[in-house]
């Protein structure tokens, strides 16, 4: 019950997966940036959509069939409500980190692969009124590409893990909350596209 009531605190965070992604091995780096909306799940408190920007410096330009690509950065920066603060801010959250998990589907030439990667959410304050933003960072692992032409990395779905805390730093009694959250249909999905020769 207590995690279904305060779940849509969760929503200060997405994701939506973003998402890490890979950067060539070979060739030059490229920005990449794509907006998002999520719709988290939740139990009791129904659906909230978070608005999320996702975005990485260096994305491959170029890569080479079998040759393994270099991790690359990536971010998410995600618009939290004032109603979901507030959530926060009842249950005695003061600041709010974790991690988000999402999945991103890499199209190399029609064979398609499904890669996880987990974005980590620094210890962020909840402000006491209005909006604020949370960023959450990490990488994706190398990706080994079998096929020569087009590949398109594409942004899924994600699972976040919250936790809320106190002001000394403790976690609220609500304790981790998890909360499954997709994209909202409609959208276009494509983050980067590249050649693989």
């Amino acid at each position: 019950m207590k995690t279904g009531l305060f779940t849509r605190a969760a929503a200060v965070v997405l994701v939506a997966g973003a998402l890490g992604v890979a950067t060539a091995g070979t060739g030059s780096a490229a920005p990449a940036e794509l907006s998002l909306t999520y719709s988290c799940q939740f139990s009791v408190a129904g659906t909230h959509d978070v608005p999320s920007v996702i975005s990485s410096p260096n994305m491959p330009d170029s890569a080479a069939v079998g040759v393994p690509t270099e991790p690359a950065s990536a971010s998410v920066t995600s618009t939290v409500s004032d109603s979901v603060r507030n959530t926060l801010w009842w249950i005695g959250g003061r600041s709010v980190d974790g991690t988000l998990t999402t999945t991103i589907a890499v199209d190399n030439a029609g064979s398609v692969q499904t890669r996880t990667s987990t974005l980590t959410i620094p210890n962020t304050p909840v402000p006491s009124s209005g909006t604020f933003q949370v960023v959450a960072t990490g990488t994706f692992p190398a990706l080994t590409l079998p096929n020569a032409g087009t590949t398109s990395i594409n942004l899924g779905n994600a699972d976040l893990a919250l936790t809320p805390r106190q002001a000394n730093g403790d976690p609220t009694w609500i304790g981790v909350v998890h909360v499954p959250c997709t994209v909202k249909a409609g959208q276009p999905t494509k983050f980067h596209e590249f050649q693989v020769a």
